[in-house]
């Protein structure tokens, strides 16, 4: 399908802002790509990183969109695996955090890859007790059908030093019962702060927003939105624009027509701080941002019809002109009706 909007990713920017991690860190890097890869899209940013052997998703679904761009890396259902023989099926490890889903996976006829979440002070996923570890170290040993490959676990605070050793010291302490059992499984920690950090006893570091250009001195954003002018419109004084009459031309004005939306993940509420450029050259939004589509003043200048607007370009902007996250900025733009087209790609 076409539309008259695309979204576009800068695969060189990409691929430079993964190395910069990587060469940062000394680590390797596990490519987080959920929510549609930060609302990059998924199917895009592994075509770029062809070169990375980890992959990070929420879901096995997503893990199926990206076995389907890469045979070969390893692809991690990070979060609950709704269908674990689906997960075996496209060769996809899943996440473990108490033995009853070990108990599980040993029933069913399939192989299975694991990695074993550790909760180190974050309290969301992952086993909190030692005794609970070596409960499924036990089974996992006992079994035919499963292997470990992995464990990890998640740094909530990244700019707390002493909050983040605290983690990789507790850590540690699980990480000495492996050679207990005989295994070496691959050891990562998340997330994009810990490039900062010295991670020795880490194989990979996984990189979400800062792959994408965010919360990282040393990536740039890869992601833009370009739309067009579809309808220019003459408004007299005192006529209103958008719903609610939120917006009354002061003078006579002319309005273009942007076909993109809160439908497509601009936010609702920046219409009054939102600008657009044409031509290097800024115009402000007028009226609320309707469901499919927003207008903005060109009055004066001479722009016509099908002319490139170009509407998103960094997330910081938004997420600060709204006080709200990067994270819900970039993810939003997972509903953007655009066509997606990747430049300089070599």
């Amino acid at each position: 399908m076409k539309y008259f909007s695309d979204k576009i990713i800068d695969a060189n920017e990409l691929k430079q802002n993964y190395r910069a991690l990587s060469s940062v860190s000394k680590k390797k890097i596990c490519a987080v790509v959920k929510a549609d890869a930060y609302g990059h899209g998924i199917k895009t940013v592994c075509k770029i990183l062809d070169d990375c052997d980890f992959f990070a998703v929420q879901n096995v679904v997503e893990g199926i969109q990206v076995r389907r761009v890469n045979k070969t890396a390893i692809v991690l259902v990070l979060g609950y695996c709704s269908n674990y023989k689906l997960a075996a099926k496209h060769n996809i490890s899943v996440c473990v955090d108490n033995v009853n889903q070990v108990y599980e996976l040993k029933k069913l006829n399939q192989k299975f890859k694991v990695h074993i979440k550790v909760n180190t002070g974050m309290n969301r996923l992952g086993v909190k007790t030692l005794q609970e570890f070596e409960k499924i170290l036990v089974e996992i040993k006992n079994s035919s059908n499963i292997i470990l490959e992995g464990m990890f676990t998640h740094c909530f605070c990244t700019n707390n030093e002493k909050i983040t050793k605290k983690q990789q010291k507790t850590f540690k302490k699980y990480t000495k019962l492996l050679n207990f059992y005989n295994f070496s499984p691959i050891l990562h920690i998340g997330g994009s702060g810990m490039i900062k950090y010295k991670c020795q006893n880490f194989d990979y570091i996984r990189c979400g927003i800062s792959l994408y250009g965010y919360e990282s001195q040393y990536t740039k954003p890869v992601m833009k939105i370009v739309s067009k002018v579809i309808k220019i419109t003459n408004i007299k004084k005192s006529e209103c624009v958008g719903y609610d009459c939120a917006f009354v031309a002061q003078r006579e004005m002319s309005v273009a027509l942007i076909p993109l939306g809160y439908a497509d993940g601009i936010p609702r509420d920046i219409f009054e701080k939102l600008f657009v450029l044409w031509n290097g050259k800024q115009l402000k939004c007028v009226g609320k941002i309707c469901m499919d589509m927003f207008m903005v003043d060109c009055t004066g200048l001479d722009i016509m019809c099908g002319d490139k607007i170009a509407v998103f370009f960094d997330a910081n902007d938004w997420a600060k002109q709204l006080n709200v996250s990067k994270y819900e900025i970039l993810t939003n733009l997972i509903k953007a009706r655009t066509n997606t087209k990747i430049v300089n790609m070599s």
